[in-house]
């Protein structure tokens, strides 16, 4: 993309103003803060790519919510399909990696931290509607962002939440 200097304050505004979304989706589909921080930056580069699509200001959020759960979504799957680090874990490493996803969350509180170990366990769908149900995004802007009916938002919403509490009454290792 030839990029003017329009291009470049549309997309810094852009990021500037959802930052903290981006980071949240990061850390929600990347396990540890180097994933987490390539995730950004491959999201930040989607977002640029994609940028000259986003036609009406007004649908910015959820266009760019759309662009960061794909991308994350596709960052996972390449990431495990890669990597058999997820499955093959050994005790003293899976100890490690909760460890570290716990030190890079130390500016929150235990629930908070809880709150994130269960959405991450939650499948790749589930995680964007939580996500954005958390953003307090309508179920019609959740519709819009991962392309799936409204109706179908709420009831998936719903066992997403199910499951989200299945999995935080479960207590933190």
């Amino acid at each position: 993309m030839n990029s003017t200097p329009a291009d470049e304050h549309r997309f810094l505004e852009l990021v500037n103003e959802n930052r903290n979304r981006i980071l949240k989706v990061c850390r929600v589909y990347a396990w540890n803060s180097a994933d987490q921080d390539d995730l950004y930056q491959e999201i930040l580069c989607q977002i640029w790519r994609a940028l000259p699509g986003l036609k009406e200001k007004q649908f910015a959020n959820t266009w760019l919510y759309r662009v960061a759960i794909n991308t994350a979504i596709s960052f996972a799957r390449k990431r495990a399909s890669s990597s058999d680090r997820v499955l093959h874990f050994e005790p003293a490493d899976l100890t490690r990696a909760i460890e570290s996803r716990q030190a890079a969350a130390e500016d929150t509180d235990e629930r908070i931290a809880h709150l994130y170990n269960a959405i991450y366990k939650l499948n790749p769908l589930e995680k964007a509607l939580v996500t954005l149900f958390l953003e307090d995004l309508t179920y019609e802007q959740i519709a819009e962002a991962t392309g799936i009916s409204a109706n179908n938002v709420g009831v998936m919403l719903h066992r997403a939440k199910k499951k989200l509490s299945a999995l935080m009454a479960e207590a933190p290792k």
